[in-house]
């Protein structure tokens, strides 16, 4: 008898063998879809943690009043990497950032390093509305960049701050070669922040006493040193008691 191809007993001959050969695929494939199931977890749980504007806003809800879409998504995204790689590559828990005090120089005070980042931020925009209607001249100022500059002066910092063995936040390595003005710099550079923030981040400290800075860093960086020195004298003064 022929089989329909045309030739005697094909169909006998090769049907086993398919059956069998469709099994034995099918069981690779089953095995191979396993593997390639475990492979993607594996992927995707060392992937590194990358925080947007809503979750960053929960730390700084002035990123919210940044109006360009895209400037608002750097600015999260330079800050969702100096979180993640931070504290000598051991990267921040939220608690952990918000726990650590807003400068190492001035004893125990009641401000963390997070309060006064919106402290500045808050400051910089009432300082801009003060400066608008007190100056009869028209003041350039780029709001936009004030608020980021602001946001991003001390992204530097959880890259310079480190744990001890004792849990407690200390000056990094990295700290002690790089202050922060300059890691923070280089970490917004990367994500493409324009340059007229960069500026404010590098001019914000004493790195930006020999250059002329821009309106919006004159702000900022009166701002930061109205908390600075206020938060000095306060540690003084508890030292003293």
């Amino acid at each position: 008898m022929q089989g329909k191809s045309g030739y005697p007993g094909l169909a006998v001959c090769i049907r086993p063998a398919l059956s069998s050969y469709l099994r034995s695929d099918r069981r690779v494939l089953v095995e191979r879809s396993g593997f390639c199931e475990n492979y993607r977890r594996t992927m995707k749980a060392n992937q590194p943690t990358v925080y947007g504007v809503t979750k960053i806003a929960q730390l700084f809800p002035s990123i919210r009043k940044i109006k360009n879409k895209s400037l608002r998504e750097k600015v999260a995204a330079v800050w969702s990497e100096a979180i993640t790689t931070g504290c000598g590559g051991k990267g921040w828990t939220f608690a952990e950032l918000r726990a650590v005090k807003f400068t190492l120089l001035a004893g125990d005070i009641k401000m963390t390093f997070v309060e006064h980042l919106n402290s500045c931020a808050r400051q910089c925009t009432a300082i801009a509305d003060v400066l608008k209607k007190s100056f009869r001249c028209s003041i350039p100022i780029q709001r936009d960049y004030l608020i980021a500059g602001a946001l991003l002066a001390d992204v530097g910092k959880p890259l310079e701050f480190d744990k001890d063995a004792s849990g407690n936040v200390i000056q990094g390595k990295f700290g002690q070669q790089v202050r922060h003005p300059f890691g923070g710099v280089a970490l917004a550079y990367k994500h493409g922040i324009p340059g007229e923030v960069l500026h404010i981040i590098a001019t914000h400290s004493h790195e930006g006493d020999k250059m002329e800075r821009s309106i919006e860093s004159i702000i900022f960086h009166h701002a930061d040193f109205v908390d600075f020195d206020i938060a000095k004298l306060l540690g003084k003064r508890a030292g003293k008691k």
